[in-house]
């Protein structure tokens, strides 16, 4: 059975993603900050569809514990055939008075978390030339939109260019780029 890792998997669309890839038989790793929400997550999936669950409680702002959602992309015991770069959140403030440690750990989310986490699991599906990667990025990648829109139109344009350079394999990546949800 093909395994499917899901950040941002406990609510809005990677939750959404979590049901539908569990009713097409993938077994999923669901990765997100609550663990009490990734334990409820878990057991409604595995009991419907009848999928293994597995969960990985990580803050992507924090670099240990992105490190353990790499470590799990790059293991060969089980591997990830499809990845879904979700984890998300937004800043309310204008940068202007915004506070500096939240624009940071925002740019760590939505732009540093699903490049270092691409980069994992790239080299799987290379070796087996195939896999699936979305990156949830949003309709502010298209406008000047402070640092939200900065990082989700980082997130656009380098899955584009790796869309270009994985091109002449069977791994397929896209940015899906919903509006405000």
């Amino acid at each position: 059975m093909s395994t499917a890792l899901v950040t941002g998997a406990t609510a809005g669309i990677g939750e959404s993603f979590t049901r539908l890839l569990a009713e097409k038989g993938f077994d999923l790793v669901l990765v997100a900050r609550d663990n009490k929400r990734l334990q409820e997550r878990a057991k409604s999936l595995s009991k419907k569809y009848k999928v293994e669950v597995e969960i990985l409680q990580a803050d992507l702002s924090v670099p240990a514990q992105l490190a353990k959602v790499e470590k799990r992309l790059s293991s060969a015991k089980k591997p990830i055939e499809v990845l879904i770069n979700n984890a998300g959140f937004g800043i309310k403030d204008s940068f202007l008075s915004s506070n500096i440690a939240d624009e940071i750990r925002l740019i760590d989310v939505l732009a540093k978390a699903p490049m270092k986490l691409m980069h994992a699991v790239l080299p799987q599906m290379l070796d087996r030339n195939s896999g699936t990667i979305i990156n949830v990025s949003s309709v502010a990648s298209f406008i000047a939109g402070g640092t939200y829109s900065a990082a989700k139109s980082y997130l656009a344009v380098h899955t584009e260019s790796l869309h270009s350079e994985l091109s002449r394999t069977n791994i397929n990546i896209s940015a899906l780029c919903p509006g405000f949800t």
